[in-house]
């Protein structure tokens, strides 16, 4: 009653364009873009004005300023608040008051690295990526899941979500187990047990296999080969895993360099899975080493046509033949 007793004795002193000026005008100014400020915890009034100001959001700070202050905007709710044209000062106020913050949208996508994933959640969220990172790079804290911290991304899965841009890490984490363990049960839980391998296994080989195909179509025939030579104790012999062991992303064509690497990720020389992922697998990678095609291919290679599919080989020598036709046409292309 108070705070209403008080503007209606300004707006009865300073007249009614007054009163619009302060509460029905619209205060947005022009922009290309939705405009947004993201208030972090612990912020008081004046940072709000600042982060207004600073991002030239408002066409007067003043009447803002003052609406605020009739208003009793002064406890500040933290997140990420996105503005509409013709908003006016009571609109943008109230949305601020009331705390009805934005959702921001986290897409994890193409991620190799830990150092990758934390950095893209320290851009999105208001989470640290430095102690996001020491968190992913905790024993203790992959222990937890039954994984270590060679394995631990294997935890987070690609997909689009939303979250409030000021969520803790901690919740972040929780929503991260919900979205897991949501999917990791029923039939993929089944299928990953009847091929005989863990999540993380299964995780781990789609993460490859993602990395060998240009075309989705690929994949589930890609899968097969890779769980064929697993079934028969043959090395992997991945590409990407040698790439991803060099950390040389930018690699054209593999080399003796790569091949010569000593790393537990030089499938040429080990067997087995490699000690966790080479990126965060898109779900219909996974999908495709949890129902892969049905064949008794043991090799593939890279179509010499340079159309991006392979050519699936029963025998070493088919193998030799076409590898033999792709590297030829490689050195005809200058690639090295």
């Amino acid at each position: 009653m108070r705070k209403f007793l008080i503007a209606l004795i300004i707006l009865l002193a300073f007249g009614g364009g007054i009163g619009y000026w302060l509460f029905l005008m619209d205060n947005i100014a022009p922009s290309e873009t939705r405009p947004f400020i993201n208030i972090p915890i612990g912020s008081k009034y004046q940072d709000v004005v600042n982060l207004l100001s600073e991002k030239h959001i408002l066409t007067s700070i003043k009447s803002f300023d003052l609406a605020a202050s009739i208003k009793g905007y002064r406890k500040i709710k933290p997140g990420h608040y996105v503005f509409t044209t013709k908003m006016n000062n009571r609109e943008i106020i109230n949305m601020l008051q009331s705390g009805k913050q934005t959702p921001v949208k986290l897409v994890i996508y193409n991620i190799r690295l830990k150092e990758e994933f934390a950095g893209l959640v320290g851009r999105t969220l208001e989470i640290d990526s430095v102690a996001f990172l020491a968190k992913l790079n905790d024993p203790a804290f992959a222990a937890n899941y039954g994984l270590d911290t060679d394995n631990i991304l294997c935890h987070f899965l690609t997909d689009n979500y939303e979250f409030k841009w000021n969520t803790h890490i901690d919740e972040f984490v929780a929503r991260m187990d919900q979205e897991y363990d949501k999917y990791w049960q029923g039939a993929r839980l089944a299928k990953a047990t009847n091929l005989g391998y863990k999540p993380s296994d299964i995780i781990t080989l789609a993460s490859i296999v993602e990395k060998e195909c240009i075309f989705d179509k690929e994949l589930p025939t890609v899968a097969s080969v890779y769980l064929n030579r697993l079934r028969i104790n043959m090395p992997l012999q991945a590409d990407p895993t040698l790439l991803f062991a060099m950390r040389d992303f930018t690699a054209h064509r593999v080399t003796n360099k790569h091949k010569d690497y000593p790393s537990p990720y030089n499938l040429n020389k080990h067997t087995g899975l490699p000690p966790g992922p080479i990126c965060m697998p898109k779900k219909k990678s996974i999908e495709a080493v949890l129902d892969p095609e049905q064949t008794d291919f043991i090799y593939f290679c890279a179509n010499p046509d340079m159309s991006g599919y392979s050519i699936f080989s029963k025998t070493l020598e088919e193998q030799n033949k076409v590898a033999n036709m792709y590297h030829k046409k490689l050195d005809k292309m200058n690639v090295h």
